[in-house]
């Protein structure tokens, strides 16, 4: 009997571990944002790409001087060859300048909606990205989280940018 009890107590242990593993929380949204802003800074595409779910898609509206650019959907491998690009020029740009030309990333959130559930969230941001007091991007949408074994993954959503 003292078998059984045991055995129950270690599967709902084990099932309440599983099931926090897949919960999405705001916390998490903001450990995220946190995460892929230090990697950006690190000019770490690769870890960047594996913050993006295999089945993710991003509507992307991008100007550049006032001109519309770029109006296309983009899958996962389309998304990371567009950041390594984007991070290979930045890290290039800094090296030349032994350091003096530095990227800052900030993203303001302006809501965190959980899905019923918990299993995953909708999260109205803003990123901005200066070079000094330059101000080089500001990106605009709507991304879905979710989290599972304990990681949180990117979906896509969609978004407009203002390159400068």
């Amino acid at each position: 009997m003292g078998r059984l009890v045991v055995l129950i107590a270690l599967a709902a242990v084990a099932w309440f571990t599983w099931d926090r593993g897949w919960r999405i929380e705001e916390e998490h949204v903001h450990q995220y944002y946190d995460r892929h802003a230090e990697l950006f800074g690190a000019f770490d595409h690769e870890a960047l790409c594996e913050l993006m779910a295999d089945d993710f898609s991003m509507d992307a509206t991008v100007y550049a001087n006032g001109q519309l650019v770029d109006d296309d959907v983009y899958d996962r491998d389309e998304t990371c060859a567009m950041t390594r690009k984007m991070v290979n020029g930045m890290r290039i740009l800094n090296s030349r300048s032994r350091g003096l030309l530095e990227f800052d990333m900030e993203v303001d959130i302006h809501s965190i909606d959980i899905a019923p559930g918990g299993r995953s969230a909708t999260v109205e941001a803003t990123t901005t990205v200066r070079m000094g007091d330059i101000l080089v991007s500001r990106s605009r949408g709507t991304e879905r989280l979710s989290r599972a074994r304990w990681r949180v993954r990117s979906h896509g959503g969609e978004g407009r940018s203002w390159t400068y």
